[in-house]
């Protein structure tokens, strides 16, 4: 015959059966088996319960929303920058000014296309966020090569203010279409856990 499983009184020190709600010797509490308190997750982990679901799954829409505003901002930016560019442009000498005019449509042209990513974030942020970090990380790619193809051509070795064309904004932007994309990601595996995927 086997002997069940016995856990002892933290009060009294006698042994009870595993599973008591109280000591059979001195009928104070005994812990529960499952402590019933707040579980803290890790970065991975995903909670257990309905509502700690829920609420994660808010926590994680809500940065997954933040890349909208990322692309609001380059949307922002890179509409103003052609005006500034046309502003420039009149004061330079005619033979220039085509190409200042397809520089500037082609500003222009991704400008709206962030605009466009913007609105898309708006309904679906983890498809836009990496579409948004893939078209502005080439842009930094074009504009970096671009910039050390300058200085090369005039023999300097640093670009001022600007230097190779990676500033602080840039780094924010990319820093939140990354933890977006990251975001979204670890929603859609909620979700997939949630319906037994």
């Amino acid at each position: 015959m086997t002997q069940a499983a016995t856990l002892p009184c933290p009060h009294c020190g006698v042994g009870n059966i595993a599973g008591s709600t109280f000591c059979g010797t001195c009928g104070k509490a005994l812990p529960a088996a499952m402590p019933s308190g707040p579980r803290v997750l890790g970065k991975g982990d995903f909670a257990t319960t309905a509502a700690g679901q829920k609420l994660q799954g808010d926590e994680l829409i809500k940065t997954a929303k933040k890349a909208s505003g990322a692309l609001l901002a380059v949307a922002i930016i890179q509409t103003i920058i052609p005006f500034l560019f046309y502003m420039l442009a009149q004061n330079t000498r005619r033979g220039a000014a085509t190409f200042d005019l397809l520089a500037i449509a082609i500003l222009m042209g991704v400008a709206a296309l962030f605009w466009g990513l913007w609105i898309w974030s708006r309904f679906q942020p983890l498809p836009a966020a990496i579409v948004g970090l893939v078209l502005y990380g080439t842009l930094l790619a074009i504009n970096v090569v671009s910039t050390t193809s300058h200085m090369n051509e005039n023999g300097r070795t640093g670009g001022g203010i600007g230097g190779i064309g990676i500033g602080w904004l840039d780094i924010v932007i990319i820093a939140v279409l990354v933890q977006a994309i990251q975001a979204g990601s670890k929603y859609r595996k909620l979700l997939q856990q949630q319906s037994g995927i």
